[in-house]
């Protein structure tokens, strides 16, 4: 008896420790539920609980009430006829920091929505960021909204920033037709702070319409890590120019990118040295010159991390999802279009080198190849999800910073 209360026990605790509970909307809200300060409906509206958001459950004890802490750090009452408890994995149980990038196609660009936000939910919900590219049209905060809404039906609480269009408009140049799209940031905010919220991105270089270095200009936040040691970083997404007749352009962004991050490590008078450069670079796709692989050589400054498995033998992973018949193994080892420049001061947080993909520490999503999307045609997936697979890196959530 004493053996198999122990064995209770045991597992009570691993339960409580590896699960939080949260208080989300319910499915028949259709706005937000307002959180009072006290258990009633007498009581006063302090703020409200919002569709895609989730507030941490103190107490399920009192009747028709839950007792909760929202984002604002706040302690309020929601009505339980209009919220429910899902469980969440606690922050103490994810011992990594993952940080991701991901080219969801034409994302906004169509009022025909086809996304599979549950399958994309389940590969956002693994990121503590993830940074987007291709964020275009008039649709696009609907899709941001219904991407949020989903993580927040499972317990998640994740908010995004997205920025201002860039690219090209009314660019006398030739080939260079108009073309504009958005960058966003999603994070889970239980984990990662923004540090300059009143400024939660700047761009790389200015303007940003019609820029003699970009299309689309890059753009760089700070975050901070949520644990003692406090770990911050900067990150800067980008999406260089696939195109054969202004190739010259994409060799104009990779080397701007290169120097910027030199810049950024060897200017003493410049704080943040962990930095993380990550986006689709559109590397040396087939039929144009390779400009990344002949820019990116003098790397003294930083580490291009997608490249280290070929130093340790093992093969390239391909990013992007092919379209044509008879697909063979070598397909799906190349290209790598999207990359990872980590700053070699923050080697201190990720002391491997080389970097293998059988480390556990980089990896790229191959959604396309679960059984879930068995039946259904390379192009429906595309539809549905994206025809690039996102990529990431892995580091210790309780990292102590060093810069």
């Amino acid at each position: 008896m004493k053996t198999i209360l122990s064995f209770l026990i045991i597992i009570f605790v691993f339960t409580f420790s590896a699960f939080l509970q949260k208080v989300v909307p319910g499915d028949r809200v259709q706005t937000r539920v307002n959180v009072r300060d006290m258990p009633s409906t007498s009581g006063i509206v302090i703020g409200s609980l919002e569709i895609g958001e989730s507030a941490v459950l103190i107490t399920d004890t009192i009747p028709y009430w839950y007792q909760v802490i929202v984002n604002t750090g706040d302690t309020g009452y929601v009505s339980k006829a209009w919220t429910s408890i899902v469980e969440a994995p606690a922050v103490s149980d994810k011992g990594d920091l993952v940080i991701g990038s991901w080219n969801i196609k034409w994302f906004g660009n169509s009022s025909n929505d086809k996304h599979n936000y549950q399958a994309m939910a389940d590969i956002v919900m693994e990121m503590d960021v993830l940074a987007i590219q291709e964020i275009k049209g008039n649709h696009f905060t609907d899709r941001l909204d219904s991407l949020q809404a989903e993580l927040g039906s499972r317990g998640y609480n994740y908010t995004y920033i997205f920025s201002e269009e860039t690219g090209y408009k009314g660019n006398p140049g030739e080939d260079k037709n108009n073309y504009v799209e958005r960058y966003a940031y999603f994070w889970d905010v239980d984990r990662v702070e923004l540090i300059n919220p009143d400024t939660p991105y700047y761009y790389i270089s200015e303007p940003i319409i019609n820029n003699p270095h970009f299309r689309a200009v890059p753009i760089v936040s700070d975050f901070k890590v949520k644990s003692e040691e406090g770990f911050d970083f900067r990150i800067v997404t980008i999406h260089t120019v696939y195109n054969e007749k202004i190739e010259e352009v994409r060799a104009a962004e990779i080397r701007f990118l290169h120097e910027w991050m030199n810049e950024q490590v060897f200017n003493l008078d410049i704080q943040e040295k962990d930095i993380f450069i990550i986006g689709d670079f559109n590397a040396n796709p087939k039929g144009q010159t390779a400009f990344f692989d002949s820019i990116i050589t003098d790397t003294t400054g930083y580490r291009v991390i997608f490249n280290e498995p070929l130093l340790a033998g093992e093969s390239s992973k391909r990013t992007t999802i092919l379209v044509k018949q008879n697909i063979t193994e070598k397909d799906h080892q190349l290209p790598a279009y999207d990359h990872l420049l980590l700053s070699k001061h923050t080697t201190y947080a990720i002391p491997i080198y080389p970097i293998t993909w059988a480390s556990g520490i980089i990896g790229v999503g191959e959604f396309d190849q679960e059984q879930k999307w068995e039946g259904m045609t390379r192009h429906e997936i595309i539809a549905a999800m994206s025809d690039h697979r996102p990529v990431w890196i892995k580091l210790d959530y309780n990292t102590e910073d060093r810069d």
